[in-house]
């Protein structure tokens, strides 16, 4: 007699990962738990200043990371765990880690480059600021308006 291959002979070929069984429901200590684990164990994101919160399925993350791509990483990670219905993501970017994250970790050269440009007489076709008179010195004008060219 032949064996029934079950796993072959689906009626409804898809995909039912995470759907449970009839009024099954994953408590929020378990979701908080395995939230938590995941963070620890993931090698690229700084976990201690977070904190997880759990209530009826939705996770509330706070505290403080270091980079915003972490921020964004913590969501995905609480997201993924299975009884999760949504993410209220109130972790905050550590300032000192960010600061000017407009133009990201070169914004030094960045700000170096722009005051170059922003002496420079070949921008824009600016004109060089005149040099400042010495002391005791008379300026081209003061002696145009004594002399009355």
């Amino acid at each position: 007699m032949a064996r029934y291959d079950w796993q072959t002979e689906r009626l409804a070929p898809g995909n039912y990962r995470g759907v449970g069984p009839r009024g099954y429901r994953r408590s929020d200590e378990r979701i908080r738990e395995d939230i938590s684990d995941r963070l620890t164990e993931d090698p690229r994101i700084d976990a201690t200043g977070i904190d997880v919160s759990v209530a009826q399925g939705e996770v509330t993350l706070t505290g403080t990371v270091g980079h915003r791509a972490d921020k964004r990483r913590a969501e995905d990670i609480a997201e993924a765990v299975s009884g999760v219905t949504h993410v209220q993501n109130d972790l905050r970017a550590d300032r000192d880690a960010w600061q000017g994250s407009v133009t990201g970790p070169g914004a030094p050269a960045q700000a170096g480059m722009v005051a170059a440009l922003n002496n420079s007489s070949m921008v824009l076709g600016k004109t060089p600021l005149p040099a400042e008179p010495e002391t005791g010195a008379r300026s081209e004008r003061a002696e145009r308006v004594d002399g009355q060219d």
